[in-house]
């Protein structure tokens, strides 16, 4: 199994799906419409683990605006990676800077025997040679968080832990680069010759660094776009101590703490010693059982991780804010985030909670304003100490080019995912206060599906729709057509919501509840209640409210 030959990356290639090897996926990357994984946090895994850092490392990366500019004309043409057409050159290097890099081709000659999955003394993101004090090995099951093992038991797994899961080398390359990034923090099995182990484990095991971050990833309309748009501009160019890991000396049983030395060795960090143990089977080769060890711990996250969204970190020493990776929230779709994706500006660093990606932030700078972008979003949540894997976050959502750069469209956007957020109050509000009117205490947050979800389910197909309108039309008349259109869609939803809340209102809560507040008695009714919903969705949409008459019943 050699990753550059052989079929492993899932793609879709027109409208058929199929598996591609590493070589076709960047030679033919501008036929590929997308990577087709069963699962969404593999594809920043295929993208970060291989992809990227293939083209980096072959190629080297833009170091101005317009040299990134022409790379992508590259791809949209089918020239940059293919071989017909070289990407320009990068300018003559300063001493100390990295020399120019090779073809993609020439690259992939020269370090073939890099990528064979089961080489004797450097399997490729393996240690040779692994093993336990005992010669213990574990299921290949270890490896696939969706399937029950050890302390990592999902709700509807069909499998116990025990059970094998012979993986096709296709898959297991998979699994394995998936286990370096998103891996739990479980106590990992010590492995020989590793001074660090106590009683035969090693504890206090960070999760993968993808766990850690609320990945973002932009998209174009092929593979080759995409790639280009995950490509940094690095103005001083990469540096020659910076590698991926398939370059680094074969990795050994002793594990570090340490700071990335820079981009690909951040893309492609070790976080775990894994090494497969291949049979074959009647079905032809098999993963069937695995070995699984502490890996490297990164120090930090890197300003330069070009992957996550950031928040401020208010308890910082001496007062000073510090950046931190700002995971993504369990049911929250990627819109209702917009204030994270497009907070772009520099110069909100010391002002806005939080910031948007390092790169859709280079993005802002140099993509034309009608490119289709898209932003994929994907997060795990980990439960009992971070030691099993309980929810996959993901989204994907059109990203308007001229909310990145102006100031009319970013703000328009923020305040339609605001409203938004401000109307399921609303419906949430009305809820309870239904329920104080019969003498109940509302419902707890955490308990029972309440109105105010339901109306943010309704209103998600609006506002992806919003995002792809601006992703043609950005200028003044279009954003407030596209304002105003949305707010009459919200105050339709946001009323249907309500309606069967007020439809089945008792003769209880109509007369409703006095009780006694601040000395005061305060009469709690269904009357009320609906009065006070109705004028907080009119204050949340004020466009929609202006076409209607307050002394109707019109709005609802």
């Amino acid at each position: 199994m050699n990753l550059l030959d052989d079929p492993w990356i899932p793609v879709q290639i027109g409208g058929s799906y199929t598996e591609v090897s590493g070589r076709e996926a960047v030679l033919r990357a501008h036929e590929i419409r997308q990577l087709a994984v069963d699962t969404p946090t593999m594809l920043p895994v295929i993208l970060r683990q291989f992809l990227l850092p293939l083209v980096m490392d072959a190629l080297g990366a833009p170091r101005t605006a317009e040299q990134w500019k022409r790379w992508m004309q590259a791809a949209v043409e089918g020239l940059l990676l293919s071989g017909a057409q070289p990407p320009p050159p990068p300018r003559q290097p300063l001493p100390g800077q990295e020399a120019p890099r090779k073809g993609m081709r020439q690259y992939l000659a020269d370090h073939h025997e890099l990528f064979e999955l089961f080489h004797p003394e450097r399997p490729f993101a393996q240690a040779a040679g692994l093993h336990t004090a005992t010669g213990e090995t574990k299921s290949a099951s270890l490896l696939v968080p969706s399937v029950a093992s050890g302390n990592n038991v999902p709700l509807f797994s069909n499998r116990t832990g025990d059970e094998p899961l012979p993986l096709a080398p296709a898959e297991a390359a998979r699994w394995l680069l998936h286990t370096h990034c998103w891996d739990t923090a479980a106590i990992k099995t010590g492995a020989a010759g590793d001074p660090q182990v106590k009683s035969g484990k090693t504890t206090g095991n960070p999760i993968g660094p993808l766990g850690q971050l609320g990945v973002v990833i932009p998209a174009g309309r092929t593979l080759a776009e995409t790639m280009v748009l995950n490509l940094p501009v690095i103005r001083d160019g990469l540096s020659d101590a910076d590698l991926p890991q398939w370059r680094r000396p074969p990795w050994t049983a002793v594990w570090s703490q340490r700071k990335a030395t820079g981009r690909l060795e951040l893309l492609t960090w070790q976080s775990r010693r894994i090494r497969l143990h291949c049979e074959d089977t009647s079905c032809g080769p098999r993963v069937t059982a695995v070995v699984v060890c502490a890996g490297d711990r990164l120090a930090e996250t890197p300003p330069q991780e070009p992957h996550t969204l950031w928040k401020n970190d208010s308890k910082a020493k001496a007062g000073r804010l510090t950046l931190r990776p700002r995971r993504h929230a369990s049911g929250r779709a990627a819109w209702r985030g917009l204030d994270a994706l497009l907070a772009v500006s520099p110069d909100q660093d010391d002002d806005n909670p939080v910031q948007t990606s390092r790169q859709l932030r280079d993005l802002a700078a140099v993509l034309d304003l009608d490119f289709p972008l898209q932003v994929f979003t994907v997060g795990t949540e980990y439960g009992n100490q971070s030691a099993v894997v309980e929810n996959v976050i993901a989204d994907a959502i059109p990203l308007p080019v001229a909310a990145l750069r102006e100031v009319p469209v970013r703000d328009a956007l923020v305040d339609i995912a605001g409203q938004a957020d401000q109307l399921a109050r609303a419906a949430n509000l009305l809820s309870a206060d239904l329920r104080r009117a019969t003498g109940s205490e509302p419902l707890p947050w955490d308990k029972g599906q309440r109105p105010g979800d339901r109306l943010l389910h309704a209103l998600d197909p609006y506002t992806r729709l919003v995002l792809s309108k601006l992703q043609r039309r950005s200028d003044d008349e279009a954003v407030e057509a596209v304002r105003s259109a949305w707010e009459q869609v919200a105050w339709r939803e946001a009323f249907e919501v309500a309606e069967p809340l007020l439809r089945d209102v008792s003769s209880r809560q109509f007369t409703g509840v006095t009780v006694t507040h601040n000395g005061k008695d305060v009469l709690l009714c269904a009357p009320k209640a609906e009065q006070a919903f109705r004028r907080n969705v009119r204050k949340v949409l004020p466009r929609a409210a202006e076409t209607r008459r307050p002394d109707t019943d019109e709005e609802s």
